[in-house]
């Protein structure tokens, strides 16, 4: 991000740490939306729930605007530097993504630990696994990424690819208890 503000906006490194805060907003708000609202609708679809039982898939509705908000503000951070709009926002679309970002997580890891129980070290260093992976991988990629298709359709390629992945909350919405009732069939064979 330094990079951008510097040769797109035209700050001095000094003043390029300034596009931080965006980051510090959007995951700050998300996490404070989680512990506010996250047990409270725990707390009413557990009610609904004609069995009476709690589900780890009531953790996932918020989730589901976090997946919404992650490729919003990827469109708009990319195309808004792209094309040097005001500096504020891309700021804004910076605090868009770690807003869903941090609700993607948070619901994530709730889901987890709650579908496997005494299992959910082992799933939670699943989890740790994978989005290292990517975090060690995407950043190798992403120079010659931005070099070939720009800021716009860089952070685009980015969006779809979240886009893609939108879908998952509402399959475990659906499917998820049939899913782990699967795998304690496995379980119990083991």
């Amino acid at each position: 991000m330094t990079s951008i503000f510097e040769q797109t906006y035209g700050w001095t490194p000094q003043i390029a740490g300034l596009s931080y805060p965006g980051l510090g907003v959007g995951f700050t708000l998300g996490q404070v939306l989680y512990g506010f609202v996250g047990d409270k609708i725990l707390l009413r679809m557990t009610a609904r729930n004609p069995d009476g039982g709690m589900k780890p898939e009531y953790r996932l509705p918020l989730g589901l605007i976090g997946a919404c908000a992650n490729p919003l503000g990827l469109f708009l951070y990319g195309w808004t530097a792209q094309y040097a709009v005001h500096w504020i926002v891309p700021i804004i679309g910076t605090a868009f993504v770690s807003f869903g970002n941090c609700l993607i997580f948070m619901s994530t890891q709730a889901y987890t630990i709650d579908a496997f129980t005494i299992f959910a070290a082992s799933g939670l260093a699943a989890n740790t696994v994978v989005r290292s992976v990517m975090a060690a991988v995407l950043p190798l990629a992403a120079p010659r990424m931005y070099a070939t298709l720009g800021l716009g359709w860089g952070n685009s390629l980015l969006g779809f690819l979240s886009l893609c992945c939108f879908p998952i909350p509402f399959l475990l919405l659906k499917y998820g208890e049939r899913l782990r009732g699967m795998n304690k069939e496995k379980m119990k064979r083991l």
